[in-house]
């Protein structure tokens, strides 16, 4: 074979090499499948995902247990209290509607014939008041109501037509209640049904000075009397609406009485505020000016309890006194 000569071989190479050089068109087309791909690999992912969920899904219901190689035990029956008492219900009773009488400090009142509650079936713990033994005052210092059974809340009490009471109203149907001095014992005929409720306080002052407020709001008034006056002071007593057609004087902490007016050295006074009884106590060394004590009572339903107590100084007769009544129509 005879040799080439370099142009001819030169011109050979080139041929044989010239057809797989890179252009600019084969890059383009590599791009263009790279894109193709990239554009259904997400989609491809996506379903072969979705079809490995169904796959799982599918094997784990498919060896859950049957229900019926479960075994469920019934559940233990309630324990029932070995002592069960029926509360009692309380019956719908038609007021009598008694008339409209008029108290010491005036009246008012609603149509008779309103309905209120009483219960038919108290319990057997709870004692009973006889008519004849209406006339109650509690001896224990502790507490202002005959038992934790009576007083506001109890079941022996009636449901008031209103929220404080209406004007003279003792006993919470709507009409003003009489009150009248009966010797020593304060006579109270209440317009529910007519009955009389007799309290003994000892001494009442004559004339009858009394009022009826309904201090802490429950529906029931209070009955404020003066019972006694002398050395210029003056005595009162406070009675509650305990249960049906019964009033029962209440007992003040100790050291603490109901009063008003100035005696030497020492004094008394006392205001209704907003639901609550403050008694101020002072004394004073020279008689004028005066170390005064204010104790604020609040209602519960044994009686009166200690809320507050504030001190303050007063000099008389320049400043406002406060020994005095501020209760209603009390003097």
């Amino acid at each position: 074979m005879s040799a080439l000569e370099p142009d001819e071989l030169t011109r050979l190479l080139t041929e044989a090499v010239e057809p797989i050089r890179p252009s600019p068109e084969a890059y383009r087309q590599i791009r263009a499948g790279i894109a193709r791909r990239r554009r259904w690999r997400i989609p491809a992912f996506t379903l072969g995902g979705m079809v490995m969920a169904a796959l799982i899904g599918l094997a784990v219901v498919a060896i859950r247990p049957s229900p019926s190689n479960q075994v469920v035990e019934p559940a233990a029956p309630p324990v029932m209290p070995t002592t069960f008492s029926e509360p009692s219900r309380a019956a719908t009773v038609p007021s009598l509607g008694g008339g409209s009488g008029h108290s010491s400090s005036g009246g008012g009142g609603s149509t008779p014939g309103s309905t209120t509650r009483a219960p038919t079936n108290p319990p057997p713990t709870r004692p009973t008041a006889s008519a004849s033994a209406r006339s109650v005052a509690p001896t224990s210092p502790q507490s202002s109501a005959p038992s934790n059974s009576t007083g506001p809340g109890s079941p022996q009490l009636p449901t008031p037509v209103a929220k404080p009471a209406g004007v003279n109203d003792i006993d919470g149907d709507g009409q003003p209640d009489t009150v009248a001095p009966d010797g020593t014992n304060l006579r109270v005929r209440f317009s529910r049904d007519g009955q009389v409720a007799r309290v003994a306080l000892g001494s009442i002052i004559a004339p009858l000075n009394s009022a009826v407020i309904d201090i802490d709001g429950d529906g029931f008034s209070e009955l404020l009397v003066q019972t006694q006056a002398a050395g210029g002071t003056k005595s009162y007593a406070l009675l509650r609406y305990v249960s049906l057609d019964e009033l029962a004087a209440l007992t003040l902490p100790s050291d603490l009485a109901l009063g008003a007016g100035v005696r030497g050295n020492s004094a008394l006074g006392f205001r209704c505020a907003d639901k609550t009884l403050q008694i101020s106590t002072g004394t004073s060394s020279d008689g004028t000016q005066f170390n005064v004590v204010t104790t604020t009572l609040g209602f519960t339903p044994d009686g009166l309890a200690v809320q507050d107590t504030v001190s303050s100084t007063v000099r008389l007769p320049a400043d406002s006194s406060p020994f005095v009544v501020s209760c209603g129509a009390l003097s």
